[in-house]
C-alpha cells in the first residue's frame, strides 16, 4: 500500500498532462501511486499517460467511457489503495514538498482529520502568480466551525486537501455525478459534517491551479446553475438556523445572477438560448414567480422581461422564503 494516492482525471488535456504528472514525480515524498483516469479523451491523452507508466510502476493508467469529472474521480477512488488521497486535475500542479508536508501532518492526527495547504493561481498567459489562499485569511491549525464556513462558499480548490481514504470509504462519500461543477464543494460539504479540517502553510508545498481559456471555471452559467443545485441539496441537510440563513442568501444570489444572465441573452437577441436556460432554471427551482417569466410574450419583449426580472430581484427574499 502506498502512502498517498494521487487521482488525476483527464479529458482531452494531453497538452497539460506531462507537466502535471512531472509535478507528482518530482515530489520529495516517493511513497505514492498516481492514478490517471482517462475519461473518454479523443486527443493523445492515452499515449501521453502510457509513456509514463512504462518507466514508473507507481503510475497507473485507466480508460473509461466519458462520464464527466465526478465520474472519473469516483472511478479513481475505486482504484485507490493509499492511506491518503488527493485529487489533482490534469492541468494543475503540486509543488515539490506538497505530499510530504501534508501527509506528515496527517500522520500525527486521528483518522477524521483533513489537511490543506496553500493554493496559488497561475496563468497560461504568464501573468504573475496569485496567492489565492490569502483571500480566505486562514489561521494555522484547526479551522473552527469550518462546516459553516463551507456553507458560505467553497473554501479551496479540489487539489488543496489531503484526506484519509479510509474515512471517505467508511462514509461512502463520492462525487455527485449529476453536478458538472462545484462537485468538489458538495463533496467537502458532506465530509465536513464528519471531519476536522486543518490548514498548514509550508514552503514549496502549495497546490497550483492553472487558469486558462479552456478552464471549466470560465463557464459562468454552468458554474452558477451548479452552485444553485448544491445549495438546494443543502436545504435538506442543514438544521442550524445561522447556516440556513447563509444558504438562503446564497440561493438568492444564484437565482438573481441566473435571471439576469437570461435577461442579457434576450437583450443580445439570443431568445432561444434564453428560453433554454430559463427552462433549466425552472426545472431546478420551480417557483411560481419564476415560472411567470416562461411566457412567449415576455420572451419576445426584452425590455419588459428585464423589468420583470428587476422586480424579482427586489423581491428575491420572498421567492426564497416561499419556495
Amino acid at each position: 500500500m502506498s502512502l498517498v494516492s494521487v487521482i488525476i482525471p483527464a479529458y482531452n488535456y494531453a497538452q497539460y498532462l506531462p507537466e502535471t504528472i512531472k509535478s507528482v514525480i518530482d515530489q520529495t515524498l516517493s511513497d505514492w501511486e498516481c492514478i490517471i483516469v482517462d475519461d473518454g479523451s479523443t486527443d493523445s491523452t492515452k499515449d501521453v499517460a502510457q509513456k509514463y507508466t512504462i518507466n514508473d510502476n507507481r503510475i497507473h493508467y485507466f480508460y473509461k467511457t466519458n462520464g464527466g469529472l465526478s465520474s472519473a474521480r469516483n472511478f479513481g477512488l475505486q482504484k485507490a489503495k493509499g492511506k491518503y488521497v488527493i485529487f489533482l486535475d490534469a492541468d494543475d500542479l503540486l509543488e515539490p514538498n506538497n505530499l510530504k508536508h501534508l501527509s506528515a501532518f496527517l500522520d500525527t492526527q486521528i483518522s477524521d482529520s483533513i489537511v490543506f495547504g496553500s493554493f496559488i493561481k497561475f496563468y497560461n498567459d504568464k501573468s504573475p502568480d496569485y496567492p489565492w489562499y490569502q483571500d480566505y485569511s486562514y489561521k494555522e491549525g484547526l479551522q473552527d466551525k469550518f462546516a459553516s464556513l463551507l456553507v458560505e462558499k467553497n473554501m479551496f480548490p479540489c487539489c488543496a486537501p489531503l484526506s484519509p481514504l479510509s474515512i471517505i470509504k467508511e462514509l461512502n462519500i463520492t462525487f455527485d455525478e449529476a453536478l458538472t461543477s462545484y462537485e468538489d464543494w458538495d463533496f467537502w460539504l458532506r465530509l465536513s459534517s464528519h471531519c476536522n479540517f486543518y490548514y498548514i502553510p509550508g514552503e514549496n508545498a502549495a497546490a497550483r491551479v492553472r487558469f486558462h481559456s479552456g478552464s471549466m471555471s470560465t463557464d459562468n452559467w454552468r458554474m452558477e446553475i451548479n452552485q444553485l443545485k448544491v445549495r438546494l441539496k443543502l436545504t435538506h441537510h442543514i438544521s442550524n438556523k445561522t447556516d440556513n440563513l447563509s444558504n438562503d442568501k446564497g440561493i438568492e444570489s444564484s437565482v438573481k445572477t441566473l435571471l439576469y444572465s437570461i435577461a442579457e441573452n434576450i437583450a443580445e437577441g439570443n431568445a432561444d438560448k434564453a428560453l433554454k436556460h430559463l427552462e433549466v432554471l425552472i426545472g431546478i427551482y420551480p417557483h411560481r414567480k419564476i415560472k411567470i417569466l416562461n411566457h412567449k410574450f415576455l420572451l419576445s419583449h426584452p425590455t419588459l422581461f428585464r423589468k420583470c426580472v428587476w422586480i424579482l430581484w427586489e423581491r428575491i427574499r420572498n421567492i426564497v422564503g416561499n419556495k
